[in-house]
């Protein structure tokens, strides 16, 4: 009876596929897989599923995959030990793209004033792995300049946008609520900077601020390159 039932499930899969209503991809969410953390090609695998599993090739129309993963064993077992999560942003995606493949809207994803800083090549970093964004109560100009003087870059739109779907994957839950984080890779209205975050009700948003403006509320989330580059 169990053979049967196997037999008929697996037989009404493969007619799923041959018509075309599914794609090998989408079993893949059920599939589970030996992760292992620290070696660079398992990691990009894993973000690689991860993607076409949200539905990447449906938004792009196209084959999806993820280039070489720059960092190291010993820089992944180190960014761990340093509560460090490492993202990558895809190649040539949009913020348009990324918002509808996250499920994130605002304003800023379709404004002309928001200039789309677009990956030219798949952009691997690493960040804090936290909840809460560091450095609270800075303006935008003195946290560039504090990331300048660590020789570390910020978070552009699409960047925090990958951070924010990421964090919410692994840990459940919805960073920087009732918080901003200044976006300083990118500009509004030539003058202005984004800054992002979640109000109360965990609902995304951006504004647009003078470098000059400050907040109690208002912190920074470092992107780092591997060290060894």
């Amino acid at each position: 009876m169990e053979n049967s039932i196997k037999a008929n499930s697996l037989s009404f899969v493969q007619s799923l596929l041959n018509d075309q209503v599914i794609s090998p991809q989408d079993l893949s969410s059920f599939a589970t897989y030996e992760k292992n953390d620290f070696d660079p090609e398992g990691v990009r695998e894993e973000m690689e599923r991860w993607y076409r599993t949200l539905g990447v090739e449906d938004i792009l129309q196209r084959e999806f995959s993820l280039g070489h993963n720059p960092f190291t064993r010993e820089e992944l077992i180190e960014a761990q030990k340093q509560q460090e999560i490492v993202l990558c942003v895809p190649k040539g995606m949009t913020r348009q793209q990324l918002g509808l493949l996250f499920h994130l809207s605002s304003w800023a994803i379709a404004d002309e004033l928001v200039p789309d800083v677009i990956e030219v090549e798949d952009f691997w970093f690493k960040t804090k792995q936290s909840l809460l964004p560091e450095g609270l109560n800075k303006t935008g100009t003195e946290v560039q300049r504090q990331l300048e003087k660590e020789g570390k870059l910020g978070m552009s739109l699409n960047r925090y946008m990958v951070f924010v779907a990421r964090i919410r994957y692994i840990m459940r839950k919805t960073p920087d609520v009732g918080h901003w984080v200044w976006l300083t890779r990118g500009r509004y209205d030539q003058k202005g900077m984004l800054v992002a975050g979640f109000d109360a009700n965990h609902k995304f948003s951006v504004h647009g601020w003078l470098p000059h403006f400050q907040g109690k509320l208002c912190g920074t989330r470092y992107v780092s390159h591997p060290d060894h580059l």
